[in-house]
């Protein structure tokens, strides 16, 4: 029996030790669900801690779980993962890019982070040309924090029931456009497949 597909999260803090949030009760949403969606969920503050976990996601183990949903603040085309006035702490996109260069075939990237697809068209297209994602998906605009985690919810919901190839991916794609068009639009929220 094939195994189901599964999510690796790799989240970092949000709004500190004040207001500890987390994407952990969205995804044991998920997988207590008819959806039974199993996932690996890791905490990140570091550039070196998520370098780390990335090259985890691609050993053979975790080769189920083939959407990478990147729970980190961003600015666009930037993922800022722990104490942003650091710069060394920031991944460019050429770095993630180099990161996962080659390594994505039949994998879906999703982008929590406000505005972090605020990049140009063909800027995505060489990221994913290169990383040979199948999926990339993320918001452009700044979202608020609850009711967007309910929108990937449900996108990641219905990216688990189709099948990992460009046709399986249009078709959540084309039922997130139908279903979500307003929120779609509020938060930018873009969803591209490999070409």
């Amino acid at each position: 029996m094939p195994k189901i597909p599964g999510v690796f999260c790799l989240e970092a803090d949000w709004f500190g030790l004040v207001r500890p949030m987390s994407m952990r009760p969205v995804l044991d949403l998920l997988q207590s669900s008819d959806a039974r969606i199993p996932y690996v969920l890791r905490d990140v503050v570091t550039r070196a801690e998520i370098e780390f976990y990335l090259r985890r996601w691609f050993q053979v183990r975790y080769r189920n779980f083939d959407v990478l949903w990147m729970a980190i603040h961003s600015r666009p085309g930037e993922l800022l993962p722990g104490d942003m006035r650091v710069p060394t702490e920031r991944i460019m996109l050429d770095d993630l890019e180099t990161l996962l260069a080659g390594k994505c075939r039949g994998r879906i990237l999703h982008f929590s982070g406000c505005r972090f697809m605020k990049i140009p068209p063909a800027r995505l297209n060489r990221f994913m040309k290169r990383t040979r994602a199948l999926c990339v998906s993320g918001f452009s605009r700044e979202v608020p924090w609850l009711e967007a985690t309910i929108f990937e919810a449900y996108w990641l919901t219905l990216l688990h029931y189709e099948r990992r190839s460009p046709t399986g991916v249009k078709r959540a794609i084309a039922l997130m456009r139908r279903e979500q068009q307003p929120l779609c639009k509020k938060y930018g929220f873009v969803m591209r497949v490999r070409a």
